[in-house]
């Protein structure tokens, strides 16, 4: 089975938290004061406040090929054995949230934004929906499904207990947001291949005719050609496919948007913050805002290269089929969890070889 037959239906990935890499983390000196001023205008949610309980459910995934159904019982996912934390290093949640009927929805776009103050670098980890996890007070399911089950305190204690990953405040974007968001940018410059342009000029994923005539080579896309060409799972990228080549995809457009705003004066993104942040939600307070925004002022004027990571990592992972889902086993568990701390904390692991983590995931015969 090829890699791209994980989830029967594509959900909208307007969940891509450009605005804030661009303008909490990323944005140049002076404009924290304007951060400040704009502050009230995102919504405040603590992890702590009381949320409702839904129904977990189950994807009912099509296409999945000749994949072998596997009793969830006879899966063993261990937790990581510590999460680690350093005061140089830090750790915001990127989440988009799809969100249907005003009801809360699932958490199909997840990604870590790092500030390692220590190594001087800006990092971002994409973790893939599909991947099968413990959380914590539900069943087993797709990581996908933590926030639509116990809210966002259920998602960060999901990413603690399975990669040992401490996080310092998340940022919450539904997928209406996203065409504003890049609209609001001034459009992204995204290369496409000969696939990639026919493919999207003959469906919906634009959904505006009118903006499906996208081409071979860079195109300066709007935010309703963006959203189209990040739904993309189905077409080859880079030698991915499936939902690989769709995560890919995500980290394609914020790549283009770090590089959309390293050319912005200070006073054009000031002028952009207060289209940007009423589409934000975040636990992140004022003072917490202020200070993170100004350890990624630093770590950017001496390193502005935005590195990225995919999680699972490459030959570290299978795809099995479980109730009636489709989902990635990050197997062997400890190999990813490795990998993922030595990209986001870097030497402040005291620059150990391996991490106890601990975590393994068996599946029983």
């Amino acid at each position: 089975m090829e890699k791209n037959d994980t989830k029967k239906k594509i959900p909208l990935w307007g969940k891509i938290l450009i605005g804030v890499l661009a303008f909490v983390l990323l944005a140049g000196g002076g404009i924290y004061l304007a951060a400040h001023y704009f502050y009230s205008q995102m919504t405040y949610q603590s992890v702590d406040e009381e949320v409702e309980k839904h129904e977990e459910f189950f994807d009912e995934d099509e296409n999945t090929g000749n994949l072998k159904e596997i009793d969830p019982s006879s899966i063993q996912l261990d937790s990581a054995a510590q999460a680690d934390q350093n005061d140089d290093v830090i750790n915001i949640l990127l989440c988009g949230e799809e969100a249907i009927h005003d009801d809360r929805g699932r958490t199909d776009s997840i990604m870590i934004a790092t500030i390692n103050q220590k190594d001087n670098k800006l990092s971002l980890t994409s973790i893939m929906r599909d991947t099968y996890v413990k959380i914590p007070g539900f069943s087993d399911n797709k990581i996908n499904a933590a926030y639509h089950n116990g809210g966002m305190k259920t998602l960060i204690e999901t990413i603690k207990e399975n990669f040992g990953i401490a996080v310092d405040g998340y940022v919450l974007v539904n997928f209406d947001s996203f065409e504003k968001i890049i609209d609001a940018v001034g459009g992204v410059d995204i290369e496409l291949s000969s696939e990639e342009a026919s493919y999207l000029n003959r469906t919906n994923y634009i959904s505006n005719p009118s903006n499906r005539n996208v081409s071979v080579g860079m195109n300066h896309m709007n935010g309703n050609q963006a959203l189209g060409y990040a739904r993309v799972r189905y077409v080859n990228k880079d030698g991915n496919v499936g939902d690989f080549s769709r995560t890919l995809r995500h980290r394609t457009v914020m790549t283009a948007v770090y590089k959309k705003m390293m050319k912005k004066s200070t006073l054009e993104l000031v002028a952009m913050i207060p289209d940007i942040l009423p589409l934000l939600t975040t636990d992140i307070k004022k003072a917490d805002l202020i200070n993170y925004l100004m350890a990624g002022v630093g770590v950017r004027e001496k390193n502005p290269k935005l590195r990225t990571l995919n999680v699972p990592i490459e030959g570290c992972y299978k795809i099995t089929r479980v109730r009636t889902m489709s989902v990635i086993l990050a197997s062997p568990l400890d190999a990813n969890v490795k990998k993922m701390h030595k990209f986001i904390y870097g030497s402040t692991l005291n620059d150990r070889d391996e991490l106890d983590s601990g975590a393994n995931i068996s599946v029983g015969q």
